[in-house]
């Protein structure tokens, strides 16, 4: 996320989107962050495979099945990053 906001108001906005980001699905975000890493340096069929493979992994995880119960019973998740 890219926002402006004031000088004053820098340090609650970082710490408020620190929380937001902690609270996720650190498993997936970390996954991401590494595919994201990895896009510099890797040809677009080793991509491929590394993306296919972060979605298998993704969708066997803990927090993709509590993100999936959290929505169906209408409650915030919590995620574990697992």
């Amino acid at each position: 996320m890219n926002k402006v906001v004031p000088a004053a108001e820098l340090e609650k906005s970082v710490r408020e989107w620190a929380e937001r980001l902690a609270a996720g699905p650190t498993f997936a975000i970390g996954l991401s962050k590494r595919l994201l890493n990895r896009s510099l340096a890797a040809d677009m069929d080793t991509l491929f495979a590394e993306e296919a493979f972060t979605q298998a992994l993704v969708a066997n995880s803990e927090d993709m099945r509590e993100g999936i119960r959290s929505f169906m019973e209408k409650r915030s998740p919590a995620f574990k990053g697992r």
